[in-house]
């Protein structure tokens, strides 16, 4: 699988993220607490690790969601984002149906990287 890093719009990004974790709770963190203190940290710092978008024309998946949720928070208009390129199947349980529109951005991102 190839992958690129690029900085692309916070609500596109959003879009393909799993869950919101404003709403919804984790057994492992304490999502409140955390998003505060990650909040501050991104506030202060910047997004540091880049978020996952994995792509193909059909779907894509995030994996950040704390960060893309404190993106939102911040008013981020870009984030950094490793982009992957996915095959059609198998589609993940947590895919989001890709937008022709965010595909087109997405390809665009790709290429420019590619050279």
């Amino acid at each position: 699988m190839r992958s690129a890093a690029v900085q692309l719009p916070t609500d596109l990004v959003a879009r393909y993220r799993a869950v919101d974790r404003e709403v919804v709770g984790s057994a492992l963190v304490d999502t409140p607490a955390h998003l505060d203190r990650l909040t501050s940290d991104i506030g202060q710092r910047g997004i540091l690790v880049p978020l996952d978008l994995r792509f193909n024309q059909a779907f894509a998946t995030v994996d950040g969601n704390h960060r893309i949720a404190v993106a939102l928070r911040l008013g981020l208009e870009h984030v950094p984002v490793a982009l992957h390129q996915l095959p059609e199947h198998p589609i993940p349980g947590h895919a989001k149906p890709m937008a022709d529109a965010d595909h087109r951005v997405l390809i665009a991102a790709w290429e420019a990287i590619e050279g």
